[in-house]
C-alpha cells in the first residue's frame, strides 16, 4: 500500500483570487479520490496527510462560525474526526478543500444547535448569573468596538448566516442546504443582519463624536 507522505500534496495553484482563508491547493482530482479512499481504509499515512492539508482550513471556518476560541477549537477537531469519518463518501465532482469545508461547516453548525439546546434546558433550572455565560462580558471603550465585536451581537441564527454568505462566499441556496431553513428565511435573516449591523455601526458612531448618514 502507498505510503502518503507530505510531498504528495498537490502545489498551490497560482493567479487564483483569495478567500477569506487563503488556504486553498490545487486539487489534483484523481489523486484526493485515491487518498481519501486510503483514509477509508485507515491507512495511517493517508489520515495524517489528509488531517495536516486540511487543518488550517478548518480551524479558520469554525473560527469565523463560532463566537469563542475555545469553542473554535473544540469544532476544528469534531470537523476533522468527521471529514476522517466520511472519507469514503468524497467524489470528484468537487476539490477536496471545498467537501472538507462544508462538513466543517455542517459540523460547527450541528454542534451549535446542540450547546445552545444544552444551556436553553440549563437555564430554566438555574439563574442565569450563576452560570459562566450568564454575566456579561467586560465592555471595552467604544474606541476599541470592532466589527467582530458587532457580529456578536446578532442572533445565532443572523450570524451564522451572514458569516457563510459574506465570509464563505455561501449563496442563499447553499446556505439553506447547509443549515435545513427554507431559502426565503436565509435572505431575511441576511437583510435583517445588515439592517442591524448598519444600526449598531451608527450608533458607535455617534458614541464616538462621528457621523452616520444610515436611516436603516
Amino acid at each position: 500500500m502507498k505510503n502518503y507522505t507530505s510531498s504528495d500534496r498537490p502545489a498551490p495553484v497560482k493567479g487564483i483570487g483569495d478567500r477569506v482563508e487563503s488556504l486553498v491547493t490545487s486539487p489534483d482530482a484523481q489523486a484526493d479520490v485515491e487518498l481519501m479512499a486510503a483514509v477509508a481504509a485507515n491507512e495511517p499515512s493517508a489520515q495524517r496527510l489528509v488531517a495536516q492539508r486540511l487543518a488550517p482550513r478548518v480551524r479558520k471556518v469554525t473560527g469565523l462560525l463560532c463566537r469563542s476560541a475555545a469553542d473554535a477549537d473544540d469544532a476544528a477537531q469534531a470537523a476533522l474526526i468527521e471529514i476522517l469519518r466520511s472519507a469514503a463518501s468524497f467524489r470528484v465532482a468537487t476539490s477536496l478543500e471545498r467537501w472538507a469545508e462544508r462538513v466543517t461547516v455542517r459540523t460547527t453548525l450541528r454542534s451549535a444547535r446542540r450547546e445552545r439546546s444544552r444551556r436553553s434546558l440549563l437555564e430554566r433550572w438555574v439563574p442565569a448569573d450563576w452560570l459562566p455565560w450568564g454575566a456579561p462580558s467586560p465592555q471595552s471603550s467604544v474606541q476599541e468596538v470592532s466589527l467582530e465585536t458587532l457580529l456578536k451581537r446578532l442572533s445565532h441564527e443572523r450570524f451564522q448566516a451572514f458569516v457563510l454568505h459574506h465570509a464563505l462566499d455561501y449563496t442563499v441556496e447553499e446556505i439553506a442546504d447547509l443549515t435545513g431553513t427554507p431559502p426565503g428565511t436565509v435572505k431575511d435573516r441576511l437583510v435583517m443582519a445588515r439592517k442591524q449591523l448598519r444600526r449598531l455601526l451608527a450608533a458607535e458612531a455617534r458614541m464616538t463624536g462621528g457621523t452616520s448618514h444610515d436611516k436603516s
